[in-house]
């Protein structure tokens, strides 16, 4: 268990005791109909079989009424907890996971704590969901597991522990700290414990642990984009649950507009994560985005251009895939400079550079460097014309040994879709298979049950009439209690 994390709850460094511990509300219903989906099977009367996995109806407060989450059912009684995410399930702070007779949900109303599973279920399910679609990440914790939650959590406070997520009430008793945000702040929390290796307890460890909460929360958030009437994507963390009262408690853009720090410097305890959130809203969307809060810079040039929250997500994931012991603003600035230049190449390399630049963490001995070639002419006849860009998609897979994962590789307009592919660099034990058609190319990798645990490069090349173009994967080679 990561000690620096199970009192983490985003900015609030202080926990407040509010009581006795309030009663669970299991019992609450509406008249949403549930919706059966990917049974296993019916039994021959049409009544469900013990074990399905369903999709039951809630009755959110954060995210909309109806809202479909997933669900089991066994024998009369259907429960919240998801087969198809091993691990995730809802109850009550030192209670039982939430189970009733229908597979109906909550009451839409904030202090309703079966309500509160029903946006914690909601939030985890599409946190999963982000980090397979966006980032190639199965599970939590890379290897197909998620972990459970507890709320009703009698303080202003939400936590990762290690072992579980919990989560607590605002200050004004009106709202749980279950926002798509706060979720994703807390399940993030365990993404970064379980990526790369032990960081440390230094003063940046625990500021950059605090901001990859913050902008795994934000990550969720844009996955689901929301309508404005709900919790929509932002770069805010807190908004929707106004936890002390005073709205959001933390503007990724400019930091210091709730006391924190906007600029890499002396960090001193508490520990916001300022200036890496800084840095990640400038990477994504520059100093001045269309439709979007300006952003300041501490150094550097003044008008910087994002590349999307995609790109710099990606960037940012497999960034602290290489996170190990004494990690730190410069050595995050190494990684996530190199990361860019495997991933895409030198425009992005260079944003993810300026952006660093932009909050003042200096350069690094040893970080990549990266020059825009000069393109030549192409002929209008003779040979086919040499590969133009080559990225693989997912960037980076954790695998489990026996296991496997299939990545497509993408070739820029312009390549022809039959140049040469070839791969190297996986580890022994491993073997890469490329399949292509007249649409699309994929490479299948399978690890076997002997390929030794650690995290590999494997290199995709394209070679054409001379010309190379270079991709890199990142694979995590890890069995289940990594």
């Amino acid at each position: 268990m990561n000690l620096k994390t199970t009192l983490g709850a985003f900015a609030l460094m202080t926990v407040v005791a509010m009581g006795a511990t309030a009663p669970a509300s299991g019992a609450e219903t509406t008249n949403t109909v549930p919706r059966l989906a990917t049974a296993h099977s019916t039994g021959t009367d049409g009544s469900l079989s013990s074990g399905q996995v369903l999709l039951g109806s809630g009755n959110s407060h954060f995210n909309g009424n109806p809202v479909t989450i997933q669900t089991t059912n066994s024998g009369s009684l259907y429960s919240l907890n998801d087969p198809t995410r091993p691990g995730l399930s809802c109850g009550p702070l030192n209670g039982p996971v939430f189970t009733k007779t229908t597979d109906t949900w909550g009451n839409g109303t904030g202090t309703s704590l079966e309500t509160a599973c029903v946006d914690v279920m909601f939030a985890a399910q599409k946190h999963w969901d982000m980090l397979r679609d966006w980032l190639g990440r199965n599970g939590v914790d890379g290897a197909g597991r998620f972990y459970p939650a507890s709320v009703g959590l009698n303080n202003v406070n939400a936590y990762w522990d290690g072992t579980r997520a919990v989560f607590g009430h605002n200050s004004a008793h009106t709202k749980q700290l279950t926002s798509l945000d706060v979720v994703g702040y807390q399940y993030g929390l365990a993404v970064y414990e379980m990526s790369g290796s032990d960081d440390g307890n230094g003063a940046e460890a625990r500021d950059l642990n605090k901001s990859a909460a913050d902008i795994f929360g934000t990550l969720t958030e844009h996955y689901v984009n929301h309508p404005l009437a709900l919790d929509e994507p932002d770069y805010l963390i807190g908004e929707e649950v106004n936890t002390v009262g005073t709205g959001p408690l933390i503007h990724m853009y400019n930091p210091s507009l709730t006391g924190q720090q906007n600029c890499y410097g002396s960090l001193l305890p508490p520990y916001y994560g300022g200036p890496q959130d800084h840095w990640f809203y400038l990477l994504a969307e520059g100093t001045n985005p269309p439709g979007k809060p300006a952003s300041p810079v501490c150094a550097g040039p003044s008008s910087l251009t994002g590349i999307g929250i995609q790109k710099a997500a990606r960037i940012f994931y497999l960034g602290i895939q290489r996170k190990s012991l004494g990690w730190s603003y410069g050595r995050a600035r190494v990684a996530t400079m190199q990361a860019a230049k495997n991933l895409y190449g030198c425009p992005e390399m260079n944003a993810t550079k300026a952006a660093w630049t932009a909050i003042r963490v200096p350069g690094q001995v040893g970080e990549p460097t990266c020059s825009m070639p000069t393109p030549s002419p192409t002929s209008p006849s003779g040979p086919s014309p040499s590969p133009s860009g080559i990225t693989v998609d997912p960037p980076s897979a954790r695998v489990g040994p026996g296991g496997s994962t299939t990545v497509q590789i993408k070739l820029s307009p312009g390549t022809p879709q039959q140049v040469p592919l070839s791969a190297s660099g996986s580890p022994a034990g491993t073997a890469v298979s490329i399949i292509r058609d007249d649409q699309s190319t994929t490479a299948i990798i399978n690890v076997s049950a002997g390929t030794p645990q650690g995290t590999y490069t494997i290199t995709f090349v394209a070679t054409s009439e001379g010309s190379t173009k270079t991709t890199y994967f990142t694979l995590i080679v890890a069995g289940d209690d990594d």
